[in-house]
């Protein structure tokens, strides 16, 4: 009776875990009611099967919905304290009595709330023995998930895997540099097997801080089979010398990141650069600024290490810098006395960076010069970095030392435009604009 009783609760979990949407533990409380015997012997069949690692029990105090297992099961002792503890006939009495009637028309619908929050699924080590593989061959990821691994397990990929989305105009894609999405939005001009929908995707770095793009197991479960394919030949191995980001990991487990990336601190500084121009003159200082919608597809850490790629996040730069300053707001600013000897008005139109530099110095009475001296030399060297492809035989090349390159650039850059913000905090006018306080702070990854 008992081997009959431990056969009918495997073949009853495991039915439910291949038959459900997305391998499913079935409800403690529904399996109880299946099997039909004794709570005692429930219970004591339930040990003896998790102890010989057939079964695991998942309950909703250690994760917000054990319906699917985001995580490793609990350890052996503490699932079987917990089903010793639990009061199986007294909590099915509860959820009965506290079931809800709505009318539904002709017929009356009965809603049973489950007040048990605990979950039966097979483990790996049973799953290793019954899954066969042949039915997941092209799909690699749900193969993984099959077998017994869990939802929010990370996965590691090369950054260019990335670009093959990035750059198709077929597909959407957008990060903030810490996590991102990216899915096809051109389905006429793309064959079903490429109509894909991830919803996430993380960064991680690995022991020598090199980025990598992560990504839950939970979700490369849901991409094609051609794609899982696609992302299982970029699939970095060793995965567990990489880890992930510290704010996308606060993300997976739904707590706000600590601070916020490089590269989103410098669209806000250049909109409340914007704002205060505009308080101190009535007229813009830049022709645009950006928000996580609009920015340049371009404006963020490097998906590839290479030259070209490098070269273009130049360019962006540039032109959400120097391009971008309106030159109008100069207008009467300037005077033929303000220039050298050797200048003059004329000759400077089109000159934006000097006309900057010129009225700061007219403006503003600066105690040590140096930090905007050295937010100029930024501007101009940023400037030259653009022009150099444009001068000289181009060859692309793969260089892992643009990643260290485009990071110490890009705390360069946003260092310039935070210190012309607080030069222009100078004038108290442009203090009337709100600066967050995370700015403020310098709450800010550079990583």
């Amino acid at each position: 009776m008992k081997k009959i009783t431990n056969v009918k609760i495997l073949e009853k979990v495991t039915d439910f875990y291949f038959s459900s949407k997305d391998f499913n533990g079935i409800p403690l409380s529904d399996l109880y009611q299946f099997v039909d015997i004794e709570e005692a012997v429930f219970k004591e069949t339930l040990v003896n099967l998790i102890n010989k690692r057939e079964v695991d029990l998942i309950y909703e105090g250690d994760i917000p919905n054990p319906h699917i297992k985001p995580f490793p099961a609990p350890p052996i002792d503490k699932q079987i304290e917990k089903i010793q503890k639990t009061k199986i006939d007294d909590n099915i009495k509860s959820i009965e009595e506290n079931a809800e009637t709505i009318n539904g028309g002709e017929t009356k619908i009965t809603l049973f709330f489950d007040s048990i929050g605990c979950c039966v699924y097979p483990t790996p080590e049973r799953l290793r023995k019954i899954v066969d593989w042949r039915r997941y061959a092209s799909r690699p990821f749900t193969l993984r998930l099959a077998m017994g691994e869990y939802q929010l397990r990370p996965y590691f990929f090369e950054l260019g895997i990335l670009a093959v989305y990035r750059n198709d105009p077929r597909y959407r894609y957008s990060t903030d540099d810490i996590t991102g999405s990216l899915y096809s939005v051109e389905g006429d001009l793309l064959n079903p097997s490429d109509r894909i929908f991830l919803k996430h995707f993380y960064f991680g770095f690995d022991n020598n801080g090199v980025r990598a793009v992560a990504v839950l197991l939970g979700d490369l479960t849901r991409l094609t089979p051609e794609h899982q394919q696609i992302w299982k030949a970029k699939m970095l191995r060793g995965h567990y010398k990489f880890g992930l980001h510290p704010d996308a990991r606060k993300g997976i487990l739904g707590h706000f990141p600590d601070k916020c990336s490089i590269f989103t601190a410098f669209l806000e500084e250049l909109r409340v650069i914007n704002e205060m121009a505009v308080k101190i003159k009535g007229v813009s200082l830049l022709k645009e600024v950006f928000g996580e919608k609009n920015k340049p597809e371009n404006f963020g850490f490097l998906i590839l290490p290479t030259l070209r790629e490098f070269d273009l996040f130049c360019h962006t730069l540039d032109r959400m810098m120097n391009d971008n300053i309106n030159e109008d707001f100069f207008d009467g600013e300037i005077k033929q006395e303000d220039l050298d000897s050797r200048e003059t008005l004329k000759e400077i139109k089109g000159y934006k960076i000097r006309k900057l530099n010129l009225w700061i110095t007219k403006k503003f009475r600066l105690p040590d010069p140096k930090p905007k001296d050295d937010m100029i030399k930024t501007l101009k060297y940023i400037r030259g970095l653009r022009s150099k492809p444009a001068h000289a035989h181009y060859v692309n090349k793969w260089d892992l030392s643009l990643y260290r390159k485009q990071r110490k650039l890009v705390k360069r850059a946003y260092t310039a435009m935070r210190v012309l913000r607080l030069i222009l905090t100078n004038d108290l006018r442009a203090r009337a604009v709100e600066v967050p306080k995370w700015l403020h702070k310098g709450e800010i990854r550079t990583f």
